[in-house]
């Protein structure tokens, strides 16, 4: 009888280094972005239907502001021409690096115009993924939060939106730029686009997020795709055995909502 061995279990749990700077970076995120991360709601489902214009874009992106406290932020869409760079005023600027993305924000002083390619419209997660990444952007913008290292600004971008409760939106679409593959029909070059967080990673700081907000694990994962979703067990079991973890990101929450900030 012929014996194999059983194959080797995937063990989806981001290594130490990469632990400790998803919690560390969203520790400072969540303190930076004060009672817009402790106030915001939590958003999983995503709505119906998902944006296939800009009109349906600028709708969703607006009631998701309402919820996150960006209710007060003014921005603008505008279209990307096919296989033409934007043709922005002058005077504005990428906030981060605009390469590799389906939809990127821009600045001139407190102006903000979101430039979004149409392939955006073609993959709802990925359409989901893009908003809650820009806003993440927007919220660091907000707050003045330059991050420490300019290589890290993408996955500070991402993080930010998952402090401001759209994890489940950043994980599911970390799964298709992980694997620069939607299962086919898309078409989308998914091989020139790019996250800031491995799926590993993000599904790591969603965990970290869900238990700061003292949720049960079938709240989260019940919105994510399979492999996200034993991602995120792996992940949420880690975190639940190390309290002072814990504690530290409910501190960094509860200090600027007590400081009135």
């Amino acid at each position: 009888m012929l014996n194999f061995g059983a194959a080797k279990a995937i063990d989806f749990l981001p290594d130490e280094e990469a632990r400790a700077w998803v919690a560390t970076e969203l520790r400072m995120l969540v303190s930076k972005l004060g009672q817009h991360a402790s106030e915001s709601s939590w958003i999983a489902a995503p709505p119906k239907p998902i944006p296939r214009d800009l009109d349906g874009l600028f709708e969703l992106m607006c009631g998701v502001q309402s919820r996150i406290g960006q209710s007060d932020v003014e921005f603008a869409l505008l279209e990307q021409p096919p296989d033409a760079p934007p043709e922005l005023p002058s005077g504005f600027v990428p906030l981060g690096d605009p390469s590799g993305h389906l939809m990127h924000t821009f600045a001139r002083e407190e102006e903000l115009v979101v430039i979004v390619a149409p392939a955006a419209f073609r993959l709802g997660t990925l359409t989901l993924a893009s908003v809650a990444r820009e806003l993440g952007r927007i919220g660091l913008f907000r707050a003045r939060v330059e991050p420490t290292d300019e290589v890290d600004r993408e996955a500070s971008a991402e993080l930010a939106a998952i402090a401001l409760g759209l994890g489940v939106w950043i994980a599911n679409g970390s799964y298709v730029f992980d694997n620069a593959c939607c299962g086919g029909g898309c078409g989308i070059d998914l091989g020139s686009i790019r996250a800031g967080l491995s799926m590993p990673e993000a599904c790591f700081a969603l965990a970290l997020d869900g238990h700061r907000r003292g949720f049960y694990r079938r709240t989260v994962i019940r919105y994510l795709g399979a492999t996200q979703s034993a991602a995120a067990k792996r992940s949420w079991g880690f975190v639940g055995r190390q309290p002072e973890l814990q504690r530290e990101l409910r501190s960094a929450w509860q200090k600027p909502a007590l400081a009135g900030t």
